[in-house]
Order: C-alpha cells, then sequence, then structure tokens
C-alpha cells in the first residue's frame, strides 16, 4: 500500500494533477474560483458518493491503490 501523502505532497500533487488537466492558467482560476465561494464538503460528500454502493466504492479504491503501486514502481525503476 502506498504511503499517505503530507498535507503539502497532496497540495503539490494536486495542483500538478489540475494544472496537467486544465492548463496553468485554468488551474489557477479553479483554485481561486473555490476559495473565493462557500463549500460545504459533507453536502458535496453526500451527494457525490450516494451514487455508489460499498462494493463498487471498494473497487474504486482498489483500482486507485493499483494504480499507485505502478507508477511507484516506474519512478522506481521497475519498467525498463
Amino acid at each position: 500500500m502506498a504511503k499517505q501523502l503530507t498535507e503539502q505532497e497532496l497540495r503539490r500533487e494536486a495542483v500538478q494533477a489540475l494544472s496537467d488537466r486544465l492548463g496553468p492558467v485554468d488551474a489557477l482560476r479553479f483554485l481561486a474560483l473555490i476559495s473565493r465561494e462557500p463549500f460545504n464538503y459533507q453536502e458535496w460528500r453526500r451527494k457525490y458518493f450516494s451514487q455508489y454502493n460499498v462494493d463498487e466504492l471498494l473497487d474504486e479504491v482498489r483500482k486507485h491503490h493499483a494504480q499507485i503501486a505502478l507508477l511507484e514502481r516506474a519512478r522506481a525503476g521497475g519498467f525498463q
């Protein structure tokens, strides 16, 4: 299992993911947008996760951990 990221690492990875997906300008626009709008995490969580049952969530977690393991092996030179 992958190690848990520190808060600093999590922020860096999240900003990088946003930038990779949206480009640097839209990533910054998104960050500015969410920083000035109120956000109710509990309400979002209930709405987002209501579409999944427990088995589906577990399957998504397993896929995520498998992807992380592949990335870590690739970074460590496991794929040559």
